[in-house]
């Protein structure tokens, strides 16, 4: 239990800004690369305010303009485009291209609905808008609240110790947004997308590093549940949990 209140006070938050670490530094491209073009829908349409992610620009937004074009420098090995709403994410190793075309697919599901509360735990308050199923060997602590976001550990005892997820939510709450480090390093990387009821993207991030660690994030805006550097045995047990994820109506059902 001690290694699960060490994560709830120490965890750090999944999209909150941070100085740029050694290890980032050296997933980097010796040299900045230049990328420009265009991101469109299926049908050719041009889309404008699509996020240009993990590019090393820190806080700097870099979205592509009314015309669905982007003209950036980056030395990042991999980015990914996400579309506010409607459409899926795009996961692109960077290679110097000036005439790139990012073809960003839709309708995205609609993630199932949390309308009753037997078999599911949740954050009341805080924003939060995810609940999640009670599954079998995973355990979890009762919520505790700070003055600008809630949380909970998910956690399963393991013959190595305990391995911990993370669900928070709350306005000072970053969305989810996985660590560059863990994009750029990640063996295998998929994002899935989905929509609550109000059609806004939640977005399901996970990876392997070359050790073979995992990491997932499920985000959507001012919440998130993640887990990182767990063997892909224990991460399956805690995948149960993600893969069950509920999103509670608006407005938000207590």
């Amino acid at each position: 239990m001690a290694a699960v209140l060490r994560y709830l006070c120490c965890a750090a938050l999944f999209g909150a800004a941070f100085a740029q670490s050694d290890k980032e530094t050296a997933l980097m491209l010796p040299k900045a690369v230049r990328i420009s073009g265009v991101v469109t829908d299926s049908d050719g349409k041009p889309l404008s305010q699509v996020w240009i992610d993990h590019t090393g620009a820190g806080v700097e937004t870099v979205r592509t303009d009314t015309q669905g074009r982007f003209d950036i420098e980056t030395r990042a090995p991999a980015v990914v485009f996400r579309a506010y709403r409607g459409y899926q994410s795009k996961y692109w190793r960077v290679s110097e291209n000036r005439n790139l075309t990012v073809t960003l697919t839709g309708p995205v599901p609609r993630m199932n609905e949390c309308r009753a509360s037997w078999g599911f735990v949740s954050l009341n308050g805080s924003m939060s808008r995810f609940c999640f199923p009670k599954v079998r060997g995973v355990r979890f602590t009762k919520p505790r609240n700070d003055t600008d976001y809630g949380k909970r550990v998910f956690w399963v005892v393991t013959s190595g110790g305990e391995v911990a997820m993370q669900h928070a939510s709350g306005a000072m709450w970053g969305d989810g947004t996985p660590f560059d480090r863990d994009v750029w390093s990640a063996r295998d990387y998929v994002e899935q997308t989905y929509s609550d009821p109000e059609g806004v993207n939640i977005r399901d991030a996970r990876g392997k590093s070359a050790d073979g660690k995992c990491w997932r994030v499920l985000g959507h805006a001012f919440e998130s549940a993640s887990y990182r550097d767990v063997s892909e045995q224990d991460a399956a047990l805690l995948d149960r949990v993600l893969d069950g994820a509920r999103v509670k109506p608006w407005p938000i059902q207590k």
